[in-house]
């Protein structure tokens, strides 16, 4: 052992330099996305009659004129950081989690069931229960779909589809008639009557309208960067997603994984609804949520599944959320070229990963044959 040459233990200079590339590349392809997206949003501008740079100039006033607007770009990345840390945990283990929206559902129906109520302890105790009652609520609806394929090979994009629907529905059913607030008025709205103010999320940068919810998202991120990365459920997780049947044969629990990761995608979705209601809304309304589970999808693949990526990924959209109505206000731009840039940074995203595994299988076939060799 005491003879054995160095480069043994530590990596080669052409490994360390193939991984800073690669490290180089999830950096740069992600920016140059949007950097083209919002080239394409320059063209479609142009074309409405508008200058582009005078657009974009009164979108980034949106974004960062004053405090307040960047508390507001916190507020809307808030629920798409929470739910895309779950769905970019999920991803990393070989499941594809379409369900986020009907997970955030049910989250936020339970999570609202508990913050509605008046149970006589402190305010600390009950944001607690009713987030502990949104990763229940939306844990349990990941949980179904997670079985399926982990125990029959039941596709997850189709399961988890379909409950969406359902989820959403359930909600209906529930703002239009048990919880609905003063049901006997007609032209009352299908939503449940205000959270108590002992659930509600505290601000924690007045005048801005950021709540707790940001902090929570904050420490989420690096609770889940140390379970994929520093622990060895993370290494299993990440080993299912590479390769089941190999993480099968070395000895671990495949079935048992899937379900696990599937239940705290789902919880994450859920806890990320009941945060939206508890800290903004603070009712529960029929239709409540503008898309965020499907928001939540683009930005775990473009922060590459990284719990660093995906926060920035969510800034990124939350910013250009709310430019997005600066722009339309002070610039007369649509606010749905807004939308076609987002799913064009999307479209550049996904290229740019199919570029970078494009760019890996020479290495892969160069050391499978080296192995074979």
């Amino acid at each position: 052992m005491e003879n054995m040459p160095s480069s043994v233990f530590s990596p080669s200079p052409a490994l360390l330099r193939a991984r800073w590339l690669n490290s180089l590349q999830i950096i740069l392809l992600p920016f140059g996305a949007v950097l083209a997206a919002l080239i394409v949003g320059a063209i479609l501008i142009a074309l409405t009659g508008v200058n582009p740079f005078f657009a974009y100039q009164k979108m980034w006033e949106g974004i960062a004129k004053s405090n307040y607007q960047v508390g507001l770009v916190l507020v809307k990345a808030t629920p798409l950081l929470i739910i895309g840390l779950g769905l970019g945990f999920v991803f990393n283990s070989g499941v594809f989690n379409i369900g986020a929206e009907g997970q955030l559902y049910m989250g936020a129906l339970l999570g609202t069931a508990i913050a509605i109520q008046d149970l006589g302890v402190p305010a600390w105790l009950h944001v607690a229960l009713s987030l502990l009652g949104g990763f229940v609520g939306g844990g349990l609806w990941g949980l179904l779909p997670g079985y399926l394929k982990a125990r029959h090979n039941i596709n997850e994009v189709i399961t988890t589809i379909l409950l969406n629907y359902i989820a959403i529905y359930i909600v209906s059913y529930f703002t239009h008639g048990p919880l609905r607030d003063n049901p006997l008025a007609e032209a009352a709205l299908p939503q449940t009557p205000q959270v108590q103010l002992s659930s509600q999320l505290p601000l924690i940068w007045p005048p801005t309208r950021l709540h707790a919810g940001f902090p929570l998202g904050l420490g989420l991120a690096l609770v889940l960067y140390l379970v994929t990365y520093r622990m060895a459920f993370g290494y299993k997780a990440r080993a299912v997603g590479s390769s089941p049947a190999a993480a099968h044969y070395a000895g671990m629990n495949t079935t048992l994984i899937m379900v696990i990761v599937m239940v705290v995608s789902g919880g994450l979705a859920g806890v990320a609804g009941t945060v939206e209601i508890l800290g903004v809304q603070h009712r529960l309304r029929d239709m409540f949520s503008p898309g965020l589970g499907y928001s939540a999808i683009a930005i775990a693949l473009m922060g590459n599944n990284h719990p660093f990526g995906i926060l920035l990924a969510a800034l990124l959209f939350g910013a250009l959320q709310v430019g997005a109505n600066n722009m339309q206000a002070l610039a007369g731009v649509p606010v749905t070229i807004v939308d076609v840039i987002q799913a064009t940074v999307i479209f550049f995203v996904a290229v740019s990963a199919m570029i970078r595994w494009r760019a890996s299988l020479p290495r892969l076939f160069r050391h499978k044959g080296e192995a074979n060799g």
